[in-house]
């Protein structure tokens, strides 16, 4: 089954300069929640709870330069860890949570220093 869990904001279209329409609806499908357990599970079990507020209030938006997807990066200082979301659109032009996982500074210095990854706040 799958649920909406955000939407694609006007703000995140402009940064990252895509060719989509606004408000289209970001869903999450039970095969992309066992993909995410099964590949990552420390992470969904600590943050898979967070995934509407990172899509809702990112620190950081990227294009990932090889798959093109959309990817929503939130900085946890508590933890000091950065979490990915990775959106990508179907064949039929439906985007879809892919997969959450915890981000290296180092890989999210090297996205903004080659304009990967813009500020979102």
């Amino acid at each position: 089954m799958n649920r909406q869990i955000g939407k694609l904001n006007k703000k995140v279209i402009q940064l990252l300069e895509l060719e989509y329409d606004e408000d289209i609806p970001i869903l999450l499908g039970d095969a992309n929640i066992e993909h995410m357990k099964r590949q990552h599970p420390e992470d969904y079990k600590k943050y898979g709870k967070d995934i509407k507020s990172i899509i809702a209030k990112p620190t950081y938006v990227a294009r990932n330069p090889n798959q093109g997807s959309i990817e929503y990066i939130k900085e946890y200082k508590i933890d000091n860890k950065f979490i990915l979301l990775a959106v990508r659109v179907s064949s039929k032009g439906t985007l879809f949570a892919k997969t959450l996982f915890t981000m290296t500074e180092r890989k999210k210095n090297i996205y903004l220093a080659k304009g990967y990854a813009k500020k979102y706040g």
